[in-house]
């Protein structure tokens, strides 16, 4: 038998038994669930995202090593986990539904965890798109780009390497952005990831995080070489 982890009401973890891979989903959504519904009214949910900056609290890993740990587990399994670490509410829409396995091999803290789920669900044609402050989309890989995808401003270094959609306009100086674009397209995944605009040399990019992490030191190097 093997160790999980839920989280009380105060977001401490506290410890379970995993009967089997397919429990753990089962087990975190039913710990949850019985904490929320028994908070106080008007208390504030705490919500996270994969693109939180890590605070102190949040460095510190919340999933030991194969605590989650799915196996051809249904896409409902999967987002009501999504649900349970992220504090947010998952917007389905119609959806694929491949069984989905994944183990995580490191200790992980919870942004990481939606990180990791995110690349997931990517490599499985579903973009999890953030929605506000309280809630996230799930959709199709195709649409996301057309779901208004957060403007993440990060540097391109501490955007995540992992499979979560995002948007970013550069303002480019020395190159222009329509030229560019043939050079960054086999750096993107989805339809319609890179759009330029002439004036005022503007390039949008609605991509998976690690895509526009690539692309911007592609940018970066780019403008640094070009001339004056």
């Amino acid at each position: 038998m093997k160790t999980a982890f839920t989280f009380d009401c105060a977001g401490h973890p506290v410890a379970i038994t995993k009967l089997a891979p397919l429990a753990f989903a089962g087990l975190l959504c039913l710990g949850l669930t019985a904490c929320c519904t028994g908070s106080s009214p008007g208390s504030e949910k705490r919500t996270c995202s994969s693109f939180d900056l890590p605070t102190h609290r949040a460095r510190q890993p919340e999933f030991a090593s194969g605590v989650i740990y799915l196996q051809n587990a249904s896409l409902e399994q999967v987002l009501t986990l999504y649900q349970e670490i992220s504090g947010r509410t998952v917007i389905r829409g119609a959806l694929p539904s491949p069984p989905i396995t994944v183990r995580n091999q490191t200790p992980l803290t919870r942004i990481q965890a939606l990180q990791l789920l995110d690349t997931v669900l990517a490599q499985n044609g579903i973009a999890m798109v953030l929605a506000g402050d309280t809630a996230v989309k799930a959709v199709p890989n195709a649409t996301a780009p057309s779901e208004s995808p957060p403007e993440i401003t990060l540097p391109w270094e501490a955007l995540p390497d992992s499979g979560s959609f995002m948007s970013r306009t550069v303002q480019l100086k020395r190159v222009r952005a329509v030229e560019v674009i043939p050079a960054l397209q086999p750096l993107v995944k989805t339809p319609n990831a890179l759009l330029a605009y002439s004036s005022p040399n503007l390039l949008v990019i609605r991509d998976y995080s690690s895509n526009v992490r690539r692309i911007l030191e592609m940018l970066q190097t780019l403008e640094k070489n070009a001339g004056p």
